[in-house]
């Protein structure tokens, strides 16, 4: 964290290691401080699929919020829908469909 943090001191205009520096906090167990870095990354750039992949990553699995997971996930795919992010993005949509489908088909069941 602390290399990440002198490295944006050098240039607080790359996305790159703001990002990483969010990653370093998500891997920190700082879920919320990861989600205010990736907001200052797409503050630098908004388009930045890297930072918008692993924003999806955090709200799913470090806030449970499938929601705006996918909201994250379906802006990487449609800004580089060829990219190595839109793939492991698209992964994730897969994932919160079938986990919603099995749900649904749960509910219903039990009814």
């Amino acid at each position: 964290i602390k290399w990440y943090e002198h490295a944006l001191s050098l240039d607080p205009k790359n996305a790159d290691a703001s990002t990483d520096l969010g990653v370093s906090y998500y891997y920190t167990n700082r879920a919320d401080d990861a989600l205010k870095q990736f907001e200052r990354s797409l503050q630098i750039n908004p388009k930045h699929t890297k930072t918008l992949l692993n924003k999806g990553i955090v709200l799913a699995f470090g806030k449970q919020d499938l929601n705006g997971a996918a909201d994250s996930w379906k802006k990487v795919v449609e800004l580089a829908p060829n990219s190595p992010e839109a793939q492991a993005a698209q992964r994730g949509l897969e994932g919160i469909a079938s986990a919603q489908a099995k749900s649904a088909g749960g509910a219903s069941t039990n009814q």
